[in-house]
């Protein structure tokens, strides 16, 4: 792992079939008009900014939340899009100290990379204007020690968890048949969701390519609140 900065992996992806169920609901020159104007760089610092601040207790939002609520009241373009995992201890806004309207989250077990959440990526960059995914996970994370110690023991998760061995199992497969930790799962799941969200979409895989949109895949430290890109 690294200290939290900036980092950017290969363009080169395979194209898949893309989800555009929200994507069609927005007209074509909706990118433009709502953009948030903040490169995929600057969103990242901005990111590390707030996270440094989430660390250290110093935070500053939310500030003028009414003003800003009602500002946001007629549209949104934020500026980053995080896909994190539905642990109540991980809240993108708090760990990053963001303001409303300026992170579009999606928050799901595992943190894994699916249908309905990757059309809400695509969205978010096509139509919002958001230039920067981030992949987020975090250490001690239930739903991949389940899928570790399914993997490990050979035992099938319940109907409807079997979902997290499909999507993250893969990904972390050979961690566990080389006894790695469940942090180097959690880590080793991220990159596999920074690899499949460009895999599966071509909307994803041509922004990349076009240096429209750039992915990073990171974890979280409960304990410190510190968010370390791997």
């Amino acid at each position: 792992m690294q200290s939290f900065g900036i980092r950017f992996p290969r363009a080169a992806f395979l194209g898949g079939a893309a989800a555009y169920a929200l994507s069609a609901a927005a007209p074509s020159t909706a990118r433009a008009a709502a953009a948030s104007g903040v490169s995929s760089a600057d969103a990242l610092a901005r990111l590390e900014a707030g996270n440094a601040r989430f660390v250290s207790g110093g935070l500053e939002n939310p500030s003028n939340i009414v003003e800003r609520r009602e500002a946001l009241a007629g549209g949104q373009s934020p500026y980053a899009t995080v896909l994190t995992c539905s642990d109540s201890r991980l809240a993108p806004e708090l760990l990053f100290d963001t303001h409303v309207g300026e992170v579009f989250v999606i928050r799901l077990a595992g943190n894994y990379v699916e249908d309905n959440g990757l059309g809400t990526i695509e969205y978010g960059f096509e139509h919002l204007g958001s230039n920067l995914l981030m992949i987020l996970g975090h250490n001690n994370c239930g739903a991949v020690k389940a899928t570790y110690d399914s993997i490990k023991s050979g035992t099938p998760l319940p109907p409807h968890l079997d979902a997290l061995s499909r999507a993250i199992g893969p990904g972390i497969e050979a961690v566990v048949h080389n006894s790695g930790s469940l942090d180097e799962a959690v880590a080793a799941n991220v990159h596999a969701q920074v690899i499949a969200a460009t895999m599966k979409s071509t909307v994803l895989a041509h922004g990349v390519s076009e240096h429209k949109l750039r992915v990073v895949g990171a974890t979280y430290a409960l304990h410190s609140g510190k968010v370390t890109l791997v």
